[in-house]
C-alpha cells in the first residue's frame, strides 16, 4: 500500500533515532506502478496507516505556502477520492488517490501536521497513526477547509488517541527545528503554540 510518496523527491530517513526529511530529485522513482492489486493480503493497520498518511499529505499539501493552482488541484483531487473511498468503503480506489496526493504534496510540502507527528513516530508510533491526531489538530490550528471532512475519516478508520512518553517542552523544542515543515506551514506556529496542540493530542481534544 503506498502513500504516494513514489511520485515525490522527498525521503525520511533517521538520524541518531529522530526522523528527518530529505529532499533531493535522485530520489524520484524511475518507474512506480499503481495497482490495487497489489493491496490483496496488505493487513489492515498499514492500508488504515497508509490512507491516512495520504490524506495527511493532501490536505497540509493544499494548505501549503509553497502550494499553486496546479498543487491545490492535485491535493483536492486527491483528498476527494480519498474521502470518497473511505467513506463508502472502496479502497481499491486507495492507491490512485495516493498517488495524485503524491504529485500534489510532492511540489508543495506538507506543514504542522507531519512536524507534530514526529514526536510521535520518533517513539516508535506508526507514521499514519501520528497524523491521524497530528494534522487533525493542525488543520484546526489552521483553519483549514479540510479539519471538519479529515477529522470525519479519521473517525471512520476508528484511530485510538496517542499517547507521547516525552515531557511536552522537549517534544516541543525538537518539533521548532523542523523548518521544513514549519516554515510552509499557512500561519506563524510558536513553541507555545506546539506544546497546547501536544497537549490537546494527548488529552484526545480533537
Amino acid at each position: 500500500m503506498a502513500t504516494g510518496a513514489e511520485m515525490t523527491t522527498y525521503c525520511v530517513l533517521k538520524f541518531e533515532g529522530k526522523k528527518k526529511l530529505l529532499q533531493d530529485e535522485r530520489f524520484l522513482a524511475d518507474v512506480a506502478v499503481i495497482d490495487s492489486y497489489f493491496m490483496d493480503g496488505t493487513p489492515e493497520a498499514i492500508v488504515k496507516n497508509s490512507v491516512c498518511d495520504a490524506c495527511a499529505q493532501a490536505t497540509e499539501g493544499y494548505d501549503s505556502k509553497r502550494g499553486n493552482e496546479f498543487t491545490k488541484m492535485m491535493c483536492k483531487s486527491a483528498f476527494d477520492i480519498l474521502y470518497d473511498a473511505i467513506m463508502n468503503n472502496k479502497p481499491e480506489n486507495y492507491p490512485f488517490g495516493s498517488m495524485l496526493s503524491g504529485i500534489g504534496f510532492g511540489n508543495a510540502s506538507t506543514t504542522l501536521g507531519h512536524a507534530l507527528s514526529y514526536a510521535f513516530s520518533n517513539e516508535g508510533v506508526p507514521h499514519g497513526y501520528s497524523l491521524s491526531s497530528c494534522t487533525t489538530v493542525a488543520h484546526r490550528f489552521n483553519k483549514s477547509i479540510f479539519y471538519d471532512k479529515f477529522k470525519e475519516v479519521i473517525e471512520k478508520l476508528k484511530f485510538d488517541k496517542l499517547v507521547l512518553k516525552a515531557p511536552v517542552d522537549q517534544a516541543a523544542d525538537v518539533i521548532m527545528t523542523d523548518k521544513g515543515h514549519l516554515d510552509p506551514n499557512p500561519l506563524p506556529v510558536t513553541k507555545q503554540d506546539v506544546m497546547q496542540l501536544l497537549q490537546d493530542i494527548v488529552n484526545g481534544k480533537m
